[in-house]
């Protein structure tokens, strides 16, 4: 592992200050455990003998919900252990947004930490039941203001999906960058019927959203995950679209207890990598029954992908929304219809542009520079 980039899920906590309706884990798995002091530690010394650089992603549940003192002990372990390398090490925190106040903001900016916000701005349509959405909205403008790292994850659901376009140009007004999540059928999100959402609209509604954005010459944020796959379309698919970058051995999730999973999503059992507090090498996580299996789940599924036209640009995607799209081994569910289509509409917009050398300035800035790198480095690939 060393001299590699591992990227690192860290839930402090599976509690939750809200009750979310499409979040991957059920009521009863939400416990406020908070994780201790020696797992928190272990976990960021393993990390940091194991590879070059990481990144630490505190997610849960909700984060801030283990205390300013857990993150200010997180973030001094980063420095003894880094030294003078601790620009090898960042951190996003995973929020949504209820106990987040100008205070911590500003801490997270004194440590260089990126803030993601879990928020539809008005276009929720009853996901976050208890959401203040009026004072997260003011929170998202200070945040803007001062200039601060920062992104919303916007949930597209059965509720929304046909909102999508409501939601860029909300934020757009705001100038809130912003990432599209499709809700998935895991955890609530099974239980909620009224979430799940339905492939054509999403594939229709995102296409539009993009076509959009890409034409929109004054754009001021960028929009995920189209930008994503911008790069992948002109590169090749960057390490943070994980989903479509063959993930195994460069992602982990540690829950509070200890225990190491694959991927921050809801895993079944069969793919627990074991317990951070049970080895001595991240390298020994890799080498256990949990691995084995989801590697063979993998590639099984990624032969039958092989003769797909985009292969290259998706690896044959999640495991972990394929085991609950029905079948782990095989592709053909939401998310590889989804974005098969999707991809595929931004791949052909973008050789259009440059095979019939179309006028930059009409399209945003975010795809302009993308195509210019290109065009001056034609063999120039994004790090995997």
């Amino acid at each position: 592992m060393a001299g590699k980039t591992l990227l690192v899920i860290m839930k402090p906590t599976l509690g939750c200050n809200l009750r979310c309706r499409h979040c991957y884990h059920r009521p009863e798995e939400c416990t406020d455990e908070v994780m201790s002091p020696e797992i928190l530690e272990r976990t960021i010394r393993l990390v940091r003998e194991g590879s070059d650089s990481a990144h630490f992603f505190w997610h849960g549940g909700e984060p801030l919900l283990a205390g300013d003192q857990f993150f200010k002990r997180a973030f001094n372990l980063q420095r003894r252990y880094y030294g003078k390398a601790i620009t090898r090490c960042g951190n996003t925190i995973q929020t949504n947004g209820v106990l987040l106040r100008n205070r911590f903001i500003e801490f997270c900016r004194d440590n260089r930490v990126n803030l993601g916000v879990s928020y539809e701005g008005d276009y929720g349509a009853g996901l976050r039941p208890g959401e203040d959405v009026k004072a997260l909205g003011e929170t998202l403008r200070y945040m803007v203001r001062k200039g601060h790292m920062f992104s919303v994850s916007a949930t597209v659901h059965g509720g929304n999906v046909d909102n999508m376009m409501d939601m860029y140009e909300q934020f757009r007004e705001q100038r809130v960058p912003f990432n599209f999540s499709p809700s998935l059928k895991m955890g609530c999100g099974l239980d909620n019927e009224d979430t799940h959402l339905d492939q054509e609209k999403f594939i229709r509604n995102s296409i539009e959203v993009f076509d959009r954005w890409l034409t929109d010459a004054d754009a001021p944020i960028p929009v995920l995950p189209y930008f994503q796959y911008v790069r992948s379309s002109l590169t090749a698919p960057n390490i943070s679209d994980c989903a479509h970058s063959s993930c195994l051995m460069k992602w982990i999730c540690v829950y509070p207890n200890g225990d190491v999973y694959p991927c921050g999503k809801a895993c079944p059992e069969k793919y627990r990598l074991g317990n951070i507090m049970d080895v001595d090498d991240v390298q020994q996580l890799f080498k256990g029954d949990g691995f084995r299996n989801i590697l063979k789940d993998s590639v099984e599924r990624r032969n039958r992908c092989k003769s797909c036209e985009i292969y290259d640009k998706c690896a044959g995607g999640c495991t972990i929304d394929a085991f609950y799209d029905g079948d782990a081994q095989s592709p053909g569910g939401f998310s590889c219809v989804t974005y098969k289509a999707i991809y595929g509409h931004i791949d052909a917009a973008l050789k259009d542009i440059m095979d019939n050398k179309r006028d930059l300035s009409q399209y945003n800035r975010y795809v302009r520079d993308s195509i210019v790198g290109k065009l001056t480095n034609p063999n120039i690939i994004t790090p995997m």
